[in-house]
């Protein structure tokens, strides 16, 4: 069986950049900070930027969709 995500694609077939912008957003402490004051305006303006962030992208692709951190 092979590692899938929820697209059906195998982790192992992105490009670099995909992988580079993935690995920073799984990483990156930015979101859970913003999700903790969600009524904040830096709260409200991450929810915003996640609608065309390109690190959120990337993290969708290879690891499916990305949960509010509580």
């Amino acid at each position: 069986m092979t590692d899938t995500n929820d697209s059906g694609q195998r982790k192992g077939e992105f490009g670099i950049i995909t992988k580079l912008l993935g690995g920073f957003c799984h990483n990156c402490g930015i979101c859970p900070y913003a999700d903790k004051r969600p009524n904040s305006a830096f709260g409200k303006l991450m929810r915003w930027h996640r609608t065309w962030c390109p690190g959120q992208a990337a993290h969708t692709k290879i690891y499916g969709e990305k949960p509010l951190s509580r």
